[in-house]
Parts: C-alpha cells; structure tokens; sequence
C-alpha cells in the first residue's frame, strides 16, 4: 500500500455493527477524517480485536494443507505455521486468503 491510500468507503459503513468505526478525538495517531487512510483501518482492526478478545484465536500466515470433511457434520484441518503442523476438528472453518490469489474451496 502506498503511504497517502484512503479508503473509498466512508467509517459510517465501514465499522461492525456492535464496533461502530467512529472518529476519535484527542489521539495524535488516529485519522478523523471520513474517509480514514489505511493506518487508521489497521488500529481500528486492531482495537476490535483487543475488545472482544480475539487475538488469541485468530491465527495469521498459515497453510491449510487438509480441509475435509469429518464425521457428525465438522471439519477435519490439517494445518502448517512456520514452526508446526496441527490436525483439529472445527465446527466452523473460515479462510482468508487475502488479495490477488486464488481460492481453494474444501
């Protein structure tokens, strides 16, 4: 991204619904503006997840090598970090893939 990137969507219908993405005063680093550059999507992305306490069950920057499916309706998930290879069972699986790839679906 480059560094003047603004978003093409103004904050009103950008936020989550219980998260509203408002303008906040009185902090140096945060962007007022209506429609915020990028630093300020990336804060607010992160407070919400310091807010409803996700950080710790969200994971970036893994490989899905297996999604299949497993018995009484979940999901076996084999997956690869940088450090491991784990196999879960999920009720729910959910894959971000982020821009300019393409998608792999189970």
């Amino acid at each position: 991204m480059y560094e003047s990137l603004k978003t093409n969507l103004p904050r009103e219908i950008m936020g989550f619904q219980n998260y509203p993405f408002v303008a906040k005063e009185g902090d140096e680093e945060k962007d007022p503006r209506r429609y915020p550059g990028h630093r300020e999507v990336l804060m607010y992305l992160k407070d919400f997840a310091i807010e409803f306490e996700i950080s710790e069950i969200v994971r970036l920057e893994i490989e899905m090598v297996v999604v299949d499916a497993a018995d009484g309706g979940n999901w076996e998930v084999k997956s690869k970090s940088k450090r491991d290879v784990e196999d879960e069972i999920y009720d729910v699986v959910v894959m971000c893939n982020g821009h300019y790839t393409e998608p792999r679906l189970p």
